[in-house]
C-alpha cells in the first residue's frame, strides 16, 4: 500500500497526519501491527507512542518525547501525593460528620 492509498482509506481531517506516521505502519508486519493495536488497547499509550516515534527518522523528537515524558511522570508523583493528602482530609472530615449523624440520631 503506498501513503497515497493509505491517505484515501481515511477521513481528510486525518490525512496530514499520514506523511508523518504512516511510513511506520506501512512498514510494519501483521504481528507487529497486531501488538501495537493491543498496546493501545490495554491502555500502553507511551509504549505504543515510543514505538512509532523511535521509527521515525527524528532522533530529536524521541529525545524530545523522553523530556517530556519525564516531567510529566514527576509531575503524577506530586500529583498523587496531593490527591492522597485530600482523600485522607475529606475521610477525616466524613469521619466527624458521620459522628456527628450518629450523635443526632441518638447513637
Amino acid at each position: 500500500m503506498t501513503l497515497d492509498e493509505l491517505k484515501a482509506k481515511l477521513p481528510v481531517q486525518l490525512q496530514p497526519w499520514v506523511d508523518q506516521y504512516g511510513p511506520v505502519f506501512l512498514a510494519m508486519s501483521g504481528a507487529e501491527l497486531k501488538a501495537w493495536v493491543e498496546r493501545v488497547l490495554m491502555g500502553d499509550m507511551e509504549a505504543a507512542y515510543r514505538d512509532v516515534v523511535s521509527k521515525l527518522d527524528n532522533a530529536g523528537l524521541l529525545s524530545a518525547w523522553d523530556t517530556v515524558n519525564a516531567a510529566w511522570k514527576e509531575a503524577n508523583v506530586a500529583n498523587a501525593a496531593k490527591i492522597a493528602v485530600q482523600k485522607e482530609a475529606l475521610v477525616t472530615i466524613v469521619r466527624i460528620m458521620l459522628a456527628i449523624a450518629l450523635a443526632a440520631v441518638g447513637l
